[in-house]
Order: C-alpha cells, then sequence, then structure tokens
C-alpha cells in the first residue's frame, strides 16, 4: 500500500516539473497543476483520504517549515495569524486552484527575511561583547518560533555574536568579520527574491505532498 502511494507522490513530482518546465505556448496554468496535483493525491492513495481540515493544517505547518526551517524569520505571532487565515482552508484551495496562500506567504517570508538581513546590518555595526556567558541554539529545527519580534531580536543578537567570533577565530580570515557575515545574508535574502512564481508554487505543493504523506503514515 505504502509503495503505491510513494508511486503517486512521484507522479505528482513528475506532473509538477514537467508543465512547469514546458514550452510557455503549451505550458499548463499553475492553478490546474495544483488542481490536478490535489486530486491525484486525494485518489492516488488506498484510503481517498480528501484534502480536508487535518491536511491543511499539516500542509500550512509543513509550508512554513520548509521556508524557515530553523524557525529564524517567523514569528509565533505570523504562524498564528497565518493559521487563523488558512489553517482550515488551504488544501481545499488547491482542488479549486486558488493560489493566493502559496503568493501570500511567501511574500510574508520575503518581507521578513528583508526586515531581519537589515537589523542585522545595523547589528553589524555596533560593538560586540565576546565574554558573555550568553548560549546560542545552532540547531533550530525543533524549536519553537520565537514569541514575538522582541524575542526573535534577542535571539538573532546571540546569533550573529557567534558568527563574528567565528570570524575572528579564523586563522585566515579574507575580510572583515562584520563583511563576512553582511555579505552572507545579502545572499541569503538575494535567494529569496530570485525564486519566481513557478518555483514558488512547486515549493507550495511538494509542502502538501510532504504533507499528505506525514498525515498518513
Amino acid at each position: 500500500m505504502r509503495s503505491r502511494f510513494q508511486q503517486s507522490l512521484a507522479l505528482c513530482a513528475i506532473i509538477l516539473a514537467a508543465a512547469i518546465a514546458g514550452p510557455p505556448a503549451v505550458a499548463t496554468s499553475k492553478e490546474t497543476i495544483a488542481m490536478s496535483v490535489g486530486r491525484l493525491l486525494e485518489e492516488g492513495h488506498y484510503t481517498r483520504q480528501k484534502l480536508n481540515e487535518e491536511v491543511s493544517k499539516k500542509f500550512l505547518q509543513t509550508y512554513l517549515e520548509l521556508l524557515d526551517f530553523s524557525h529564524l524569520f517567523f514569528t509565533q505571532q505570523d504562524v498564528d495569524a497565518l493559521n487563523a487565515k488558512y489553517g482550515n482552508s488551504m488544501a481545499g484551495d488547491v482542488l479549486l486552484g486558488t493560489l493566493k496562500p502559496a503568493y501570500d506567504i511567501y511574500a510574508l517570508y520575503t518581507k521578513r527575511v528583508d526586515d531581519r538581513v537589515a537589523k542585522i546590518k545595523e547589528l553589524l555595526k555596533q560593538p560586540v561583547d565576546f565574554k558573555s556567558n550568553a548560549t546560542v541554539e545552532l540547531s533550530r529545527q525543533k524549536s519553537a518560533w520565537p514569541k514575538d519580534e522582541a524575542e526573535a531580536d534577542q535571539l538573532w543578537r546571540g546569533r550573529i555574536t557567534n558568527e563574528l567570533l567565528q570570524e575572528h577565530l579564523s586563522e585566515h580570515p579574507i575580510e572583515p568579520a562584520p563583511q563576512l557575515v553582511a555579505r552572507r545574508y545579502d545572499r541569503l535574502a538575494r535567494n529569496v527574491h530570485e525564486q519566481d512564481k513557478d518555483e514558488q508554487i512547486k515549493l507550495f505543493l511538494d509542502a502538501l505532498a510532504q504533507a499528505y504523506d506525514r498525515i498518513l503514515a
């Protein structure tokens, strides 16, 4: 049974990749692709599980984690607001070809990254205390999102201090530590902005397939 569903997920990926890669004159619309993937997920599994509210909640969670896997850019306030807005309906929206949640959430993620990079650059202009006894949680995939912007600021202050310290301890520094760290986050922001709508929708539907797999595992 499991292998049959895995084949369905693989077929979803093939449909999505082929449609997006096709010539513009014959390319299938993103809305039609989304509806096809949704129907395939519903019909391809032996349980005939519907894309209901339970799947929607897991879908939203999975999409947020694919975007912000280290729980660094969104806050719990963001997550709560998105759950209130889309938590019960995202999976059903896919069946209707409604992709507004995908674009809205990605736009919010882009804004959070831009805002954070701006704050990091301001932080890099300030003197750094390397004698602090504060601890830094380097792996945050299983951690909660910061509850609000103030908690996020505190979390990032520790992370940037740690990154600066690592650069200062480097035996062969290429350039001053603040410049290296600033360029690192400029590159991150640039990568986020370079994701076009095709890539955003692919990630969105990947999240749906993953969520469906998890909830029925």
